[in-house]
């Protein structure tokens, strides 16, 4: 399960299983017992993945439904 890790407090870099540094503003990553032993220590926060707005994608086809009708239009 992913989840948003990041680190505990500015400027604290954390090194993730692989060597590379954790983005500073947090990445979403797979939750593993690499993470939670640097969340018991205090290095990182672990929380859920925010949930992306469903009401983007139903502009979006509305937008696109009233281009269609407009082309449609135009064409007769």
């Amino acid at each position: 399960m992913k989840k948003h890790i990041k680190p505990a407090r500015a400027g604290l870099q954390v090194r993730k299983a692989d060597g590379q540094r954790l983005n500073p503003e947090g990445e979403e990553l797979p939750v593993s017992a690499w993470w939670r032993r640097r969340e018991a220590e205090g290095d990182v926060v672990i929380t859920g993945i925010k949930a992306e707005s469903v009401t983007e994608p139903a502009e979006a086809v509305t937008e696109l439904a009233e281009v269609r009708q407009t082309r449609t239009v135009k064409e007769k």
